[in-house]
């Protein structure tokens, strides 16, 4: 993996604070999207001095929030932290399972269709209930494999 010099990564940290898309940068310096994007999302590489790297560049410190990723590739972990927040608040909490479904799938009436989430739920009811996976593939309409698959992801919860 090539590194950028110091001149080359200020040029692309500048293009993207003056708001360049990844493809102008792209052709105007020659370095692939990839790494462009993972600049603009904060990762960097391992610089190749220490030296005047006291902070990632929403001024946490370093080193104690500096983490590296699987690649290599270096990222803040406040700026991560962050992110991921902010990513909590655009979208919200999975949706629960309708329950009107759920009883009516107990029950042995299931409707055309059951979201995983509905059937899960009703697998697990059906579970407590003592039925073997044989009948209760039979009363939710669907394949006993799904149950098998429910159950165990259902005892690994546990």
């Amino acid at each position: 993996m090539n590194r950028l010099s110091d001149v080359q990564r200020q040029n692309v940290l500048d293009l993207i604070a003056a708001g360049h898309s990844n493809s102008a940068i792209q052709r105007q310096t020659g370095i692939t999207r990839l790494t462009i994007a993972r600049y603009r999302a904060g990762h960097f590489p391992v610089p190749r001095t220490t030296v005047g790297n006291e902070a990632c560049r929403n001024g946490h410190p370093y080193p104690e929030n500096q983490r590296a990723d699987k690649n290599g590739w270096h990222y803040c972990a406040a700026c991560r932290r962050e992110k991921n927040r902010r990513w909590r608040a655009r979208n919200p909490q999975r949706a629960q399972p309708d329950e009107m479904a759920v009883l009516r799938a107990v029950q042995g009436d299931p409707p055309d269709r059951l979201t995983p989430r509905e059937r899960a739920e009703a697998i697990r009811q059906l579970t407590r209930k003592g039925l073997t996976v044989e009948l209760t593939a039979e009363r939710l309409r669907c394949h006993r494999n799904t149950v098998k698959r429910a159950r165990k992801r259902l005892r690994a919860a546990a």
